[in-house]
């Protein structure tokens, strides 16, 4: 046979007990938590109130016999507070009084005691003169009663405790008539059968209107829950509601938003090539034609203007500047410079590191300038648009630092982290109002990168420092425009 272990066996129990438990609700579950602490409350306050209820039955018994034994006894009693006496004539009194009697069905016994503990009187004859030291007594000498519910008594000192009727032992000072000296102590039993009877009945009655408040405070209880989880249920099912709602709007929202941002990454997209379209078409068709024209000049035989003679338009320029290859040559200047602006290189399968670099680059090829470069911790791959829009950012700002900085201590400065891209582009020039440029008609300007960044999400920001140049910084955010 296998044994199995105790704590194996109460373990399991344990654990069924909890699944039960936590399979329950929590409506449930406060119940049984509530009622439990509501019964127990109750059979403790139950219990309080018979106690009380009992001690103060004991006690109107107790005071009862004390002003029997006061009024009834005290005449008999003669002598000095120290020897007291009950003299023959008056224990005759006494037996005829308490022996044989109807009272004596009612006062099974009757004894009056000195201070030493010595019986002066006494219904059973054998325990006159004997000395039972007794702490009630010394309390009923102290000016106390003092009443106890037995069944039975000891009616002698090592005796044995007789079995039979239940009884109401009751100690009480006796005073001598007129005053407040204690002269004896009187002690009666006093049968406590009806007494016992009326306890009970009593206590059956402050339990039953315990057990009935305890029933009525858990039907209260139980509606008051019942109630409150409805509205708790109603109020659940409508934030139940209101969340499904809300989970629908914002699922609603983000295709709008993945939507708007794939519209402007298509318009971002449409932008370049248009504007790579516009240039590829300068280059191929006004800057040829007037390529053609300038070498048609070149060759012609008409006498050039003589350098001495100038004449000075209303436009403010010489009129020997104006010479037909020299415009030309100008205007073809100024197209293949617009034409190289516009087309963009291609960078889609670059990181955007290598595309800052390649725009870099290009203007120091362009300009024959240096430029200071430090892109640390960029993302390896951002959204072609965003790639594009930064590329165009470092180009102008790059020109613009060329152009109206003279190109002194052009700076580039790339970094990302979690939330954005920061770009910077500074130089040590005058700035924008001390410039030197000529012509600053440009296909990509301050306002074009503004609209490009803010079309991310973005934010651009200028600063002039006086002695210490320009610096352009933009920053856009990574949320929405990665990939």
């Amino acid at each position: 046979m296998t044994l199995v272990p105790l704590t194996k066996i109460s373990g399991g129990l344990s654990s069924k007990i909890l699944a039960t438990w936590h399979g329950l609700d929590l409506t449930k579950q406060f119940l049984i938590v509530a009622g439990l602490v509501i019964c127990s409350s109750m059979a403790i306050l139950g219990e309080w109130l018979n106690g009380q209820i009992a001690a103060n039955q004991l006690r109107s018994r107790a005071e009862s016999g004390a002003l029997y034994m006061e009024g009834f006894l005290a005449r008999h009693i003669e002598g000095s507070s120290s020897d007291p006496q009950v003299a023959e004539a008056r224990r005759k009194e006494l037996d005829d009084l308490l022996i044989g009697t109807d009272l004596a069905r009612r006062v099974e016994g009757f004894r009056i005691w000195r201070s030493d503990g010595a019986v002066i009187y006494s219904t059973d004859k054998s325990l006159i003169g004997k000395i039972f030291p007794s702490s009630d007594i010394d309390l009923a000498f102290s000016g106390q009663v003092v009443a106890q519910l037995e069944n039975g008594h000891n009616d002698g000192e090592g005796g044995e405790a007789t079995r039979g009727r239940p009884l109401i032992e009751i100690y009480a000072p006796i005073y001598r008539s007129g005053t407040r000296d204690i002269i004896a102590v009187g002690e009666l039993y006093e049968d406590a059968a009806e007494f016992v009877v009326q306890r009970a009945r009593v206590q059956r009655q402050t339990w039953a209107i315990v057990g009935a408040t305890t029933l009525a405070i858990m039907a209260l209880l139980f509606l008051i829950v019942r109630r409150a989880s409805n509205i708790i249920a109603n109020q659940r099912m409508t934030l139940k509601s209101q969340l499904t709602e809300a989970q629908t709007l914002a699922k609603q929202n983000t295709e709008l938003r993945k939507a708007a941002d794939r519209a402007r990454m298509d318009a971002s997209k449409s932008n370049e090539q248009l504007l790579n379209r516009i240039g590829a078409d300068l280059h191929d068709g006004p800057v040829q034609l007037l390529s053609l024209l300038i070498l048609k000049l070149g060759e012609s035989t008409e006498a050039p203007v003589p350098s001495s003679t100038t004449f000075e338009s209303a436009s403010g320029v010489q009129e020997a500047d104006l010479a037909p290859a020299r415009i030309a040559s100008q205007v073809l200047t100024e197209l293949r410079e617009l034409s190289t602006g516009l087309v963009l290189p291609e960078i889609e399968h670059l990181p955007l590191k290598a595309a800052l670099r390649m725009a870099i680059d290009q203007h120091e090829y362009a300009t024959g300038s240096k430029v200071t470069s430090e892109c640390e911790g960029l993302p390896e791959r951002v959204a072609h648009p965003l790639k594009i829009c930064l590329y165009r950012v470092v180009q102008e700002g790059l020109s613009n630092a060329f152009r109206h900085g003279g190109g002194h201590d052009q700076r580039v400065s790339a970094w990302a982290d979690l939330s954005a891209i920061t770009v910077v582009i500074a130089d040590s020039g005058p700035g924008f109002g001390k410039s030197n440029s000529r012509g600053d008609h440009r296909p990509l300007g301050l306002q074009g990168i503004r609209n490009r960044v803010e079309a991310f999400g973005g934010r651009v920001h200028i600063r002039q420092r006086p002695r210490s140049g320009t610096e352009l910084e933009v920053v856009v955010p990574m949320e929405g425009n990665s990939i």
